[in-house]
Order: C-alpha cells, then structure tokens, then sequence
C-alpha cells in the first residue's frame, strides 16, 4: 500500500507550485526507503518511528508526536526517510529560529536525524539534499545548531568532537559553513555547533543582521 501511496505521489509534479509534496524512493543495502518533503500530519499520522529514532525526545513514542506536533504548524516543512513497512527512520525538519535570532527576516532552523540501522547509507544527505531542494530557499538563511546533548553517538566508536567533524562534512556538502558564536546553547559545550547557509537571495539587510547577531558582545565574557 505505501509503495503504491508513494509511486503515485511521484507522478504528481507540482508544475513549479512548491506546496506540494516531493517524493523519492532510495535503494540501500538495508532495503528501499521513501522520502517525502513537506510531510502533511495525516501522514505521519499513519506511520510510525523506527525504535531507533530518539535523538531528540528520547524515546520513539515521543520523538512521533513530536514530528505530528511540528507538522500540524504550517511554517514548519518535515521531509521523512520511512519504509514499506510504514517506520519512520530519519527525518529532517525546517522551523523557525527561537527569539535570540530575531529580527532576522527569512530565517530558518534545520535540524536532521536518522536511526542508527540506517546510518552510513548516505540517507542524512538524502534528506538534506530533498529538504533543500526548493528554489524559495535561495531567500533564507537557513541555520543548525549541533548540541551535544542531542546527539545520539553512542555505539559508533568515536567521541562527540568527531562527531562534530562529521556533521560539519554533512552539511558543508549542501552548502554551509560553520560560524563562530556566542549563542548561548553553542556556548555550552565546545563540541557544540553552528552551521549556516546563506542564501543566494537572501538580502544584504538579513546577511548583516546575521553576522551581528553571531557575535553578540553583551553574552561574551569580559566584554
């Protein structure tokens, strides 16, 4: 029934109109995967998450209505990786920035997980690459924030700070760049990271705001 759902999602093009839906099938060794951006709650409603999706809320009953919370919010895009089977195993999620960045127009948080049997597939830079893919976001500023604490490396034989470097070559493929901060969250840990994508169309007036906002001196010490 999914692959079915999904072969005929593929044929509606949205014909430049980028509230629809896009979807893919990727082959991997450890069978194929759909991904769908601009997930509606009604899917995701219908599926479920892998046991091994918690990064973020910790257990995979609360990591579900997470991604059914941020769905139901219409400025908010979730692009899915799930099987045949109907399990969710990765995720990518635009939102929003919090308050210590605003005042920047066209700005935008993307955050990215997959379980942990479906790493090493070249499936986060799948997602990426789906979520990204919207000629409107040349407009954005899009930002990550890498914190530690959210980071689900256990198991993979490296420490956090490699774990740093692997996300930072994650997301340089696509486009961004890692900026110093003094973000309070990026402040906490010296693992923690901030990487961003500007833009082609971003506007010079949000381009400046950003670069001031990085580097706030009232939350650097001695200064």
């Amino acid at each position: 029934m999914l692959k079915e759902k999904a072969s005929q999602l593929n044929e509606q093009k949205s014909s430049g109109n980028e509230r629809f839906s896009r979807v893919k099938t990727y082959k991997t060794v450890a069978g194929p995967l759909f991904l769908r951006s601009c997930c509606p709650p009604a899917l995701i409603e219908g599926l479920r998450a892998d046991e091994g999706l918690r990064a973020f809320a910790r257990l995979p009953e609360r990591e579900h209505q997470l991604l059914l919370t941020l769905a139901r919010q219409p400025e908010n895009r979730i692009t899915l990786a799930y099987t045949a089977a109907g399990n969710i195993v990765g995720q990518a999620t635009l939102a929003p920035l919090d308050a210590w960045w605003q005042g920047i127009g066209n700005a935008c948080e993307i955050a990215v997980e997959v379980s942990p049997a479906f790493r090493k597939l070249g499936v986060a830079h799948q997602l990426l690459s789906l979520a990204l893919e919207f000629e409107t976001l040349e407009e954005y500023l899009i930002v990550g924030l890498g914190l530690s604490w959210h980071w689900d490396y256990e198991g993979l034989g490296m420490s956090r700070f490699h774990y740093r470097e692997m996300i930072a070559r994650l997301f340089a493929a696509h486009g961004f760049a890692e900026y110093l901060t003094s973000e309070p969250n990026i402040r906490m840990d010296p693992a923690n990271i901030l990487v961003a994508r500007l833009g082609r169309r971003l506007g010079e007036e949000n381009m400046n705001r950003f670069f001031e906002r990085l580097l706030q001196s009232e939350t650097l010490p001695g200064l």
